[in-house]
This record gives structure tokens, C-alpha cells and sequence, in this order.
């Protein structure tokens, strides 16, 4: 697909073009983004919101949108000029941290707040810098993916590479003090598309699919310092599964066990 982005009907192919095989429109803007400081980015076309980088986009017109900071104004532009999605093959995983109830009882809310704030900045940076895009957060979780079209045919491995980064005590820290977290990453067919909310003046994409749910599980289940994953990440990353210890799970939607694999 050489021509400019376009819709189409449904706009599925526009998704799957974008997402799965890499537009070239997209790719080139990646390229020259990637070049200009600093974070945070747009997570959509990676244009810097701030530093130098920030303003020369600026200057061209292109800023953080004021309704949706996730993205910049032209982005979100598009995600309202062409909502959509498309069935892909892609990476993602959770990650989620542990022991918070324990932690809040003893501490206040302000400092509940700054460790939850610590841990979104710290993690999101990790997941970026591997070439993740950041899907959703849920309270103390952060849901992540690796479309091959936006990251590239090592997918996987960048989505394994960014799980086990997450677990080293010494990356996400507050105050001096690790902050314990529990990861699940998987490879696998998904729906990727537009999301809408307040009555459709807020966008975002989002996931879809049984393997997304298998992947909430895992990282439920992953102890502090784990990561927890699937034979199809770890065959898809260039590893070979036989080499990590695993167990058949009986896992909540599944109606057979799922082999859950120890990879940290």
C-alpha cells in the first residue's frame, strides 16, 4: 500500500495495513520522530510532546491534543476520521504490581499515589524504549502490545525483552525501594481497534480476544519478580520452550488447561 492513508470501508484494511505490515506513510514518520527529543511521544506516530522536540512539532502543527494526551492532535484525528480495527497476529502483555493492598494499609494515599506514579512512568518508558505500545492502564496495571506494523517483525522478543526488563529490581523503584511487579506476556491472534467513551469525545485502542484474556491471567497469577508466559511468545522470540520449567493451568474462560511457562 504506497498511497497516503485513505479510508476504506470498515477501514479493516486500513487497520490491518497499519498495524499488521507497516504503513510506509507511518514508518517514515516513526523514523523521523525517533530522531527528535524527547518523551513523552505520541503513542500512535511518536511525535516528542516536549524539549526541543516538542516544539519544532510544534511548529509544524502537531501537538499533544488537549482532549486526548495520549496521542496528538492529527492522530486523534484520524482514530475520529477512521475508527476501525483488524484481526492481527501481534505481542502484548500485562503488568500488574504486587502486594498493593498490603503496601496501602501502611502508607497514606498521597504516597500510594507516588509509588502508582513511579511505577506507570518507570514501566512505560521500559515497554516504549523496546517498541511496545501502550494499549490501557488499569489501576496499577499497564496493558501493553507489539503490532508487527508499528514494531516490527521481532515482535515477540521485544515483548519478552520488555517483560523481563520489568522484573529486575533495580528499573522500577520509588523512593529508594523496589516496587514489586508480576508480568504476563503472550503472542497471538487479537482485534485491534478504536475504542470510544463520553459519548464517543474520547478515543483510544484497545485489544480484544481470548489470547488478551489469557494474558491478564498469566500476569494475575505471576509472584512478584515473575514473568509468566506462552509457548507461542517463546517460540515466536527464537526460544525453544522445552528449556523453561511450565504447568498446565486450569485458568477462569478456558474450558481446557493453558501451559503457563516460568520465564523469570
Amino acid at each position: 500500500m504506497k498511497e497516503p492513508l485513505e479510508q476504506q470501508e470498515g477501514n479493516e484494511e486500513l487497520w490491518r495495513t497499519i498495524f499488521a505490515d507497516g504503513h510506509p506513510d507511518l514508518l517514515k514518520q516513526h523514523w523521523l520522530h525517533r530522531k527528535l527529543p524527547l518523551k513523552p511521544r505520541c503513542r500512535l506516530c511518536l511525535v516528542p510532546f516536549r524539549g526541543i522536540g516538542g516544539w519544532i512539532m510544534r511548529r509544524k502543527g502537531k501537538a499533544q491534543n488537549s482532549r486526548n494526551p495520549n496521542f496528538c492532535n492529527a492522530c486523534d484525528q484520524f482514530l475520529e476520521s477512521f475508527p476501525g480495527g483488524a484481526e492481527i497476529e501481534l505481542s502484548m502483555l500485562y503488568v500488574d504490581i504486587r502486594q498493593s493492598t498490603e503496601y496501602a494499609t501502611g502508607h497514606s494515599a498521597a504516597e500510594v499515589s507516588q509509588r502508582i506514579n513511579a511505577f506507570l512512568n518507570q514501566a512505560i518508558g521500559i515497554i516504549t524504549d523496546h517498541d511496545g505500545f501502550i494499549n490501557a492502564f488499569y489501576g496499577d496495571c499497564i496493558v501493553a502490545s507489539w503490532p508487527p506494523g508499528f514494531s516490527g517483525e521481532s515482535h515477540a522478543l521485544k515483548a519478552l525483552t520488555a517483560a523481563t526488563e520489568l522484573v529486575k529490581k533495580e528499573n522500577i523503584v520509588s523512593n529508594g525501594e523496589t516496587i514489586p511487579v508480576g508480568v504476563g506476556v503472550n503472542s497471538g491472534k487479537v482485534f485491534i481497534s478504536t475504542v470510544t467513551a463520553l459519548q464517543g469525545t474520547f478515543r483510544d485502542v484497545s485489544v480484544f480476544g481470548s489470547e488478551v484474556n489469557r494474558t491478564a491471567r498469566m500476569a494475575a497469577m505471576a509472584k512478584a519478580g515473575q514473568v509468566l508466559g506462552s509457548a507461542e511468545n517463546l517460540s515466536a522470540a527464537g526460544k525453544t520452550p522445552s528449556d523453561y520449567d511450565f504447568e498446565a493451568v486450569e485458568m477462569k474462560g478456558f474450558s481446557d488447561p493453558v501451559d503457563v511457562y516460568t520465564i523469570v
